[in-house]
């Protein structure tokens, strides 16, 4: 369902939290502002939570009244209890489009809250993808579910409207709808459902733009940017991409070898 629910460059140069008594001046660590969302996966990559809002970095005291300030505390409802016991991987998305990843134990984990340590010396600045790169392809697809704006809650397509993926990257896609029936509209959630070499997608998208893709305008194009898309997600959109880009320089040589 529509939902809110990250390769290694290098270890991330981000400052230690200041441990300071109360009543002293304090430069944080961590910015709530500073983040986009946060996702949560077990080490092997399964996603265990992603989310865009309800977090925060409060302040907090030890036993000694020494300030922590690294203290990751997300709040919610029905949320999935992890086992503190075992470690699991935060990967932080900032407002600067970076991305770090946390080894580490979740502290606190309940139905209402997760608490998390982010130590900036233990960060990961993840490798960025050639997220904008973009290739062709005609891959069908469908959208089942839609949430216009203004709705509460996603639409049902029964059936599930038929789409033609023109071309894909790591952050989106365009496709056109062969059912001139449906018409989607800027601002719109779908819930798309696409297989990639052998690989069944379930993607949350938020419709961008429209525009006609021929003179007479009968066929519409839809840009839509992927929201929520997790690590093993873009990984597998990535191969892809790199399995049609090598199958191109391929036909290319074979070209090239017949002259």
């Amino acid at each position: 369902m529509i939902n809110d629910n990250i390769g290694v460059l290098g270890a991330a140069v981000m400052p230690f939290p200041r441990v300071l008594r109360k009543g002293e001046l304090c430069f944080l660590s961590y910015k709530k502002e500073d983040f986009t969302s946060f996702e949560i996966t077990s080490l092997d990559g399964e996603r265990l939570m992603y989310t865009e809002s309800n977090f925060d970095f409060p302040i907090m005291y030890d036993l000694n009244d020494n300030i922590i300030d690294n203290m990751l505390m997300i709040k919610g409802k029905r949320m999935p209890e992890i086992d503190t016991s075992q470690y699991v991987y935060v990967i932080a998305r900032m407002r600067d489009g970076d991305r770090y990843r946390y080894k580490t134990n979740v502290s606190v984990s309940t139905d209402r809250q997760l608490n998390v340590i982010l130590r900036p010396d233990k960060a990961e600045l993840l490798e960025e993808r050639r997220r904008y790169f973009k290739i062709k392809t005609n891959e069908r697809a469908f959208i089942t579910l839609r949430m216009q704006e203004g709705d509460d809650k996603p639409t049902p397509l029964d059936p599930p409207a038929e789409i033609y993926i023109k071309d894909i990257n790591v952050g989106g896609v365009f496709f056109i709808c062969t059912d001139t029936r449906r018409h989607f509209a800027k601002g719109d959630k779908l819930l798309m459902i696409i297989n990639l070499s052998g690989s069944r997608l379930e993607l949350n998208a938020e419709v961008l733009r429209e525009q006609a893709i021929d003179s007479q305008e009968t066929d519409t194009g839809y840009g839509c940017r992927f929201i929520g898309v997790s690590h093993s997600q873009e990984e597998t959109i990535s191969r892809y991409i790199y399995k049609l880009q090598f199958e191109m320089l391929q036909k290319e040589r074979e070209k090239r070898d017949m002259f």
